[in-house]
């Protein structure tokens, strides 16, 4: 038995043991448990396959297990599903690290379209990798000759000619006695449409392990094509950045002179209150942010910078987009701290704020990468910064800021949003008990009993499990020592 065969059945091996894993997972153990569990699974069974011999993983992914461990954990600590989300998505781009396209690369040296190809070779392998393990990998040819698997082909093939007769002679016996017919039944009674989810939930599951392992173990290299050199000149690319920089540079003095310049020149030249005209361009701004990264990347790679002097008017136009692009940003996180006054707080902004945080570090990691010639650690670096926001984020705690700043609001006189608050997770209790009875009396009560009421039907009807949904008190908000309880 070849070594090919051998590492396709130990992949065969484990992707069913995980696919039977995660139907016990998906059935018994609550939602967010059921995916950090299945997450530990699998780095246990690759290690596992690592330690046997018969599949050899590369030593670069032992520095993955750290981020793995703190990402799965992060799974079950927070309960908002925004956060989730996040974190499932940082996940997926440190599985992306392990890609054979970022192993040939290097990941100090791989660009943003490597991780972008990295990612992409896995999703496709995951969903296309399975059929070439069974077809190409394992050699089953040389499997029928050897003694066990001679033995338990046999085996399949008297189960597979015993099904149809014993069904045969069966369905006359069970005819023929009515005490015979009543003991089968009652034997074989199957639920055929639960039998058929639990075989294609692990159907699915292994096919995806298979194909992720097949491509995780791969020893062979990839070609990596040489650095590419752009083709467009000067005129071309310059044109296009100087059009842009002059907007910007319009854009911001407009916004020197009436969003900085106060309420009453808002007022006089648009006829809308201060904070009507800072709700109004927050997302654009943070648009145009996300859209002009792009931009500047795309320009770089296609202007031809073999002359020194093309190389430094193309890094002085974007470095000059970039300044204007940062007080952009600052122009919007100013909007939206007018928004949040007048309006409140809520996962929509304040997850798109930490977005530009997000892009104010790429921006800066740009300049200094790109624009001084070392494109290619401009995507580790975005890649990492990607991390210590979403790090940020799980020790911030997202909803408990979002249920704080709209409890101020409402102790500062403004109206308070149930409706809004019920919305949030298991992450803002503990935020919302502590300020909901500072409110004034009926008000805090009011809250307190809708809250209440909301988070008894839902400790009933959650399939999920949390550590912080586990903390929630039976009454998890009172109304104030002076108001008599909820």
């Amino acid at each position: 038995m070849s070594d090919r065969t051998r590492q396709g059945l130990a992949i065969l091996w484990a992707a069913l043991t995980l696919g039977i894993a995660a139907d016990v997972l998906l059935q018994t153990v609550p939602d967010r448990l059921n995916f950090a569990l299945g997450l530990g699974a699998f780095v246990l069974v690759v290690l596992a396959l690592r330690q046997t011999g018969v599949v050899r993983l590369p030593g670069k992914f032992a520095p993955l297990g750290a981020p793995l461990a703190l990402l799965g954990l992060a799974l079950v600590w927070r309960d908002s599903p925004s956060l989730f989300a996040l974190n499932l998505l940082g996940i997926g781009s440190v599985a992306a690290l392990a890609s054979p396209r970022l192993r040939a690369v290097g990941r100090r040296r791989a660009g943003l379209g490597d991780y972008i190809q990295g990612a992409l070779q896995l999703a496709g392998s995951a969903a296309a990798g399975a059929p070439q393990v069974i077809l190409a990998d394992v050699d089953w040819r040389t499997l029928s000759t050897s003694g066990r698997m001679r033995h338990a082909g046999g085996a399949a093939v008297g189960v597979a000619a015993a099904i149809p007769v014993a069904l045969l002679f069966g369905s006359l016996l069970m005819a023929a006695d009515p005490v015979f017919n009543r003991l089968m039944v009652q034997t074989l009674d199957v639920d055929l449409d639960a039998l058929a989810t639990h075989v294609g939930r692990v159907f699915l599951c292994a096919w995806l392990v298979a194909g992720l392992l097949r491509v995780l173990c791969r020893s062979d290299g990839i070609a990596v094509a040489p650095g590419h050199r752009g083709a467009l000149g000067l005129l071309e690319v310059g044109v296009m950045l100087a059009v842009v920089d002059l907007l910007f540079l319009a854009f911001v003095a407009v916004q020197f002179r009436y969003l900085f310049g106060g309420n009453d020149q808002v007022q006089a030249i648009t006829g809308m209150s201060y904070a009507e005209y800072a709700r109004r361009g927050f997302f654009e701004l943070v648009t145009v942010g996300a859209l002009s990264l792009p931009l500047l990347l795309g320009a770089d790679w296609a202007l031809d910078q073999r002359e020194r002097r093309r190389a430094h008017v193309f890094r002085a136009l974007a470095l000059v987009m970039l300044v204007l692009l940062d007080v952009m940003l600052a122009s919007a996180l100013y909007r939206m701290r007018l928004y949040t006054v007048q309006f409140g707080l809520t996962e929509q902004r304040f997850y798109t704020t930490a977005f530009m945080g997000w892009l104010v570090l790429v921006f800066g990691w740009f300049a200094a990468t790109v624009l001084r010639g070392r494109r290619e650690r401009f995507g580790t670096g975005a890649l990492l910064a990607g991390w210590l926001v979403l790090a940020g984020l799980n020790l911030a705690n997202p909803d408990g800021i979002i249920a704080r700043v709209n409890l101020d609001r409402a102790l500062a006189g403004r109206p308070f949003d149930v409706a809004y608050a019920e919305r949030l997770s298991a992450d803002a209790l503990p935020a919302l008990s502590r300020g909901i009875p500072r409110l004034e009396g009926a008000d805090a009560c009011t809250a307190a009993w809708r809250l209440n009421q909301h988070w008894r039907r839902e400790r009933e009807r959650t399939h999920r499990w949390t550590i912080a949904l586990a903390q929630v008190p039976t009454d998890p908000i009172g109304c104030g020592a002076g108001s008599g309880g909820s």
